[in-house]
């Protein structure tokens, strides 16, 4: 009975393909298997059209709007254009980058615009090429050297780090009672700020310390070394720091310092807040280079392996960077304001 249904289940589908195609001639009713073949071909080809031409309007859509977004960046990139930069300093930028100082043709402008797109392209060309905690040393000695020529080498101040305006020790009282307000209602503006204000303070007392050891201790490899640390940690931390000035800091980013910093400033529970450093620069992902599928089948959990999950400190340089040097004010802090050693990340009493 099956066998006899899909019999006639077909006979009557393969009728109503061809009832459209019967020609008649002359009362005689005939049906070419050519008609039915070309029917199928037109019906094909018109099918393929339709969907090749609605690919040509997606397409000249998506051409159209890339071609207005490059004008738009096209154009703030020339306003952006350094014109005020001495030419010669142009000339060693690109000379760095192991790029013609001039092209056949080109005018100062065309020069100072071929700069521009190679920092917006490849802005970090260099680094990972050199240690940069060697490059700060080298500084420090030139800094060192110039000052015996000039004969203010035995000054006792010749090798203070400057302060920024504004510091005080009594700063500490009101940063502390800001800090209770950090990640309350999702205030950009206000956890920049107070986050800001704790790196200030922070880098300003390790600098103050530093100020206060004798000339001796400064001069000594030691002392360089010390000073070349907290001059790489604000040279790491200024893009952070400028990010958070102008309030466009990323989200969950700025979620994760306004965590660490309040368990830092409130609870002084620096175990609590290493562990909240470690989920913000590895991440708790099973995969934590961001890697969501490993074979053909998605994984059931990979919908979980986003943003707030993926290691922060693996996506670029600059934050890789600025993350490592906020450890380092982690540490300055616990030093400054010590609690409980049950609460503290290797604690070492200080000796006095």
């Amino acid at each position: 009975m099956d066998f006899k249904a899909k019999l006639l289940a077909e006979v009557a589908k393969k009728r109503k393909a061809v009832s459209d195609l019967e020609v008649k001639d002359g009362g005689a009713k005939y049906l070419r298997g050519a008609d039915l073949e070309s029917r199928r071909n037109q019906e094909y080809e018109a099918k393929q059209e339709e969907i090749a031409s609605k690919k040509r309007k997606i397409d000249e859509e998506a051409v159209q709007e890339a071609s207005n977004q490059e004008k738009i960046v096209v154009e703030k990139s020339e306003a952006e254009i350094d014109e005020k930069t001495p030419i010669a300093d142009i000339h060693f930028r690109l000379r760095q980058r192991g790029q013609p100082i001039l092209l056949f043709g080109e005018s100062e402008y065309d020069v100072r615009r071929r700069l521009h797109q190679l920092e917006l392209a490849q802005p970090d060309l260099n680094e990972g090429w050199e240690n940069e905690l060697q490059t700060a040393m080298k500084v420090i000695g030139k800094e060192m050297d110039k000052a015996v020529v000039e004969g203010t080498a035995d000054s006792a101040t010749r090798h203070d780090i400057a302060l920024p305006k504004g510091y005080e020790e009594d700063n500490w009282k009101s940063i502390e009672h800001s800090s209770t307000l950090l990640g309350v209602g999702d205030d950009m503006k206000r956890d920049c700020d107070i986050i800001l204000s704790i790196c200030r303070y922070i880098l300003a007392r390790w600098a103050r310390d530093l100020n206060d050891r004798p000339l001796d201790v400064k001069k000594t490899a030691q002392g360089m070394h010390e000073a070349a640390h907290h001059k790489q940690t604000v040279m790491h931390l200024k893009s952070l720091m400028t990010s958070m000035e102008k309030y466009n800091v990323n989200n969950d980013i700025r979620h994760h310092l306004a965590k660490i910093c309040k368990l830092l400033v409130i609870e002084r529970n620096y175990l609590e807040a290493n562990n909240a450093y470690m989920e913000m620069a590895i991440g708790n992902a099973p995969w934590p280079v961001g890697v969501t599928r490993s074979g053909i089948h998605q994984r059931p959990g990979s919908a979980k392996a986003y943003v707030s999950n993926i290691a922060h400190v693996l996506n670029d340089e600059t934050q890789r960077k600025y993350i490592q040097a906020f450890k380092r004010l982690m540490t300055k802090l616990q030093e400054y304001f010590p609690t409980d050693p049950s609460k503290s990340v290797e604690y070492v009493k200080k000796t006095v």
